[in-house]
């Protein structure tokens, strides 16, 4: 039987890490730290712009839809900031929501709830004022912003917040054309 020493099976020109190496390695991760951790804030940040934009797009879709079947169209903020949903003409919040296949788990009714959904983390509407109080925004069959009575909207506001980061999203009367503005930390 011949049994070799592993030792000695070790090539002599096989050498370890050297110290500058080693301090080269770390200043790579140091920098490349520098430049990640920025970075992961943002991504934080990215819920609450997410959010933003789901409102955005939710109130153009209420519009929208109001234009295309000529019918009224009601986005209701809910009291507790937790989000909103959409309604259709006569606006009974618990049997007029929307239709909508994809949201609420599938349920067809279109309704947000940011406090459920956690691709949102904590976002909250702070606020929501429309024509002088309503936490609701009404389209008309042609897609104005109109009021309680059926005028031109005075149109409003709604302030989103999250994760430190707060927007205002804006509402223009008569166009219900919507605007969003960051708001500094308070």
């Amino acid at each position: 039987m011949n049994h070799r020493n592993p030792i000695a099976s070790v090539p002599r020109n096989r050498r370890g890490v050297t110290l500058i190496e080693i301090l080269i390695v770390v200043a790579l991760m140091g920098i490349a730290a520098s430049i990640l951790i920025p970075n992961m804030r943002n991504a934080v940040s990215f819920e609450t712009e997410s959010a933003v934009r789901r409102i955005v797009a939710d109130l153009s879709f209420a519009q929208s839809d109001a234009m295309a079947r000529q019918s009224a169209r009601r986005v209701v903020f809910e009291e507790d900031g937790s989000g909103y949903r959409l309604l259709a003409d006569p606006f009974d919040p618990d049997n007029d929501v929307l239709f909508d296949p994809i949201s609420d788990g599938g349920s067809g009714r279109y309704i947000v709830n940011f406090i459920a959904d956690r691709r949102f983390g904590d976002i909250t509407i702070e606020s929501a004022s429309f024509d002088g109080g309503n936490r609701y925004i009404t389209y008309d069959a042609i897609g104005g912003p109109v009021n309680g009575e059926n005028a031109s909207s005075i149109g409003g506001s709604l302030v989103v917040s999250g994760n430190g980061d707060r927007f205002r999203i804006l509402v223009s009367g008569f166009t219900g054309r919507v605007s969003v503005v960051r708001l500094d930390a308070e």
